[in-house]
């Protein structure tokens, strides 16, 4: 998988999460998900899966679509 997108999505997850005044500690109560995991997804250093990524958006109450509204060229490799 391209780290570009990685990176891409772990960035805008991290802005979602800060706009709503989240800490990583709150948002990974309120999703379900174990605050380093969060960490490494906000780093691109993890991809997470499609379930995990509901937890997320739903904890921050948005649609799961805001989270990948980000620019990324499919043709590009790494």
């Amino acid at each position: 998988m391209s780290e570009e997108i990685c990176q891409k999505f772990g960035t805008k997850l991290q802005e979602l999460r800060e706009a709503k005044g989240f800490s990583k500690g709150k948002l990974s109560v309120e999703a379900d998900c174990d605050k380093s995991y969060i960490g490494k997804i906000e780093r691109g250093e993890k991809t997470p899966g499609l379930k995990t990524i509901a937890k997320l958006s739903r904890a921050l109450g948005i649609h799961v679509k805001e989270l990948f509204d980000f620019e990324y060229d499919i043709n590009k490799e790494d």
